[in-house]
């Protein structure tokens, strides 16, 4: 199963790969979905990647990723995530983010989200996953956008903190 995102971010493509790319260890500073994240250090077999995975602290739980592919020159980053609460039935799940210039300081972000379920809970579970899935890439690429764009966290980012703080307070 896979769902895609596409938006046009209103930075450079060297500002979006940045971010995506350079800072990948630190997702926690812009997407809602992530409390907290740190990158690991980079393995032989991906030289030019600054990180050779991260673990991304989520409502899901501890979400364990390791990148798969990283090309410096054509701004791609894939990497296979694992977690403890993912449900049974998935049996894996990858995404890809390709980052393009659009000149005039505009670059066109894809991401596609990949999960393999097994073969009975995908006909079960995939159209509902699927619309899941849709709408959080909808939500992190919109916070991307806006991060990118304004150098500071989207508002909803800003609420999920809040909320986290309030709750770790309590």
């Amino acid at each position: 199963m896979q769902v895609k995102q596409q938006m046009i971010i209103n930075a450079t493509a060297e500002r979006v790969w940045d971010i995506l790319g350079h800072q990948y260890g630190n997702i926690a500073q812009w997407a809602s979905g992530v409390h907290a994240s740190k990158g690991h250090n980079v393995s032989a077999t991906l030289q030019d990647a600054p990180y050779s995975g991260r673990i991304c602290e989520t409502n899901l739980g501890a979400l364990k990723e390791t990148i798969t592919r990283y090309d410096e020159r054509e701004k791609i980053l894939s990497y296979n995530a694992q977690g403890d609460k993912m449900p049974f039935f998935v049996r894996g799940l990858s995404n890809t983010w390709v980052v393009t210039s659009l000149g005039n300081d505009k670059a066109q972000v894809d991401m596609c989200m990949e999960a393999s379920l097994l073969p009975v809970f995908n006909l079960i579970m995939g159209p509902v996953m699927q619309i899941q899935m849709g709408g959080i890439l909808k939500q992190s690429i919109e916070e991307l956008r806006y991060f990118a764009e304004n150098n500071v966290p989207h508002p909803r980012k800003l609420e999920a903190q809040q909320k986290l703080q309030f709750k770790t307070a309590s």
